[in-house]
């Protein structure tokens, strides 16, 4: 069944968009093949922070430059994204030590113990790969609200070359107000679809407090939280990159 979905979905997909949606479609494949090359890597003992960053690099890069092609919009783009995930990174490191987040949930019918066939330590530092699961859901709202502030932008300044500076940033920032309201609720959605059933299943056995309380529930919660707060905080930041990159170009292409 997977496979025929996936089929239809290419069908269509090629259809309807042609060479600009089969170059989408490769960037996708690309992407998958780099995370599941980043969890082979973490379960061969490789540094996790280390593969993390080089994943993440390598995704923003190829859904970037050879989706969108290499120019000054794509270049503070990328800028901007890298910016944020390094900031993002030491928040998420902070949140997941001080709430706890690391590791299975506690609440469910699976218990990952012996006497279930799972071997309880598994020598990986879960820490970090909860860190890497948040970076890997931070990411694609990051590239989305980098990418259109720093095209907005772009049409901006190549229609008004003299406007200044201080307006760019301004005009950034009013394209990602617009958009924002739109990412917040996409993420919710993912959220709310994502655990719907997850939520009748627990309200069986236990209360709401328990629910909102559990580490799966809470998990799930924060990475999209973390999400959220950082398609905001990519905002002021590609709004700043964009005026300081395309305001030194003489010409606008």
């Amino acid at each position: 069944m997977i496979k025929v979905l996936i089929i239809v979905f290419v069908l269509l997909s090629l259809f309807a968009g042609g060479d600009r949606t089969a170059k989408s479609l490769m960037t996708t494949a690309i992407n998958i093949a780099i995370f599941a090359m980043l969890i082979e890597l973490i379960y061969l003992g490789f540094n996790i922070v280390f593969t993390t960053a080089i994943a993440a690099i390598l995704i923003t890069a190829v859904t970037i430059f050879y989706q969108n092609e290499n120019n000054i919009k794509t270049v503070s783009s990328f800028i901007s994204v890298i910016i944020v995930l390094a900031i993002s990174s030491l928040v998420i490191s902070f949140i997941i030590t001080h709430a706890h987040l690391q590791g299975f949930g506690v609440v469910g019918d699976v218990k990952i113990q012996p006497s279930n066939g799972y071997e309880e330590d598994i020598r990986i530092n879960m820490r970090l790969v909860q860190v890497a699961v948040f970076i890997v859901v931070l990411i694609g709202g990051l590239i989305d609200t980098a990418v259109a502030i720093c095209s907005g932008t772009y049409e901006i300044l190549r229609h008004n070359p003299n406007v200044k500076r201080s307006e760019i940033i301004e005009s950034g920032m009013n394209i990602g107000c617009k958009i924002l309201s739109s990412n917040i609720n996409t993420l919710f959605f993912i959220f709310a679809g994502e655990f719907m059933i997850m939520c009748i299943s627990f309200l069986k056995f236990y209360s709401w407090s328990t629910l909102i309380n559990s580490k799966d529930f809470t998990q799930e919660l924060i990475a999209i939280m973390i999400s959220a707060i950082g398609t905001v905080i990519i905002i002021p930041i590609s709004s700043y990159v964009a005026s300081r990159f395309m305001c030194r170009t003489s010409a606008v292409d």
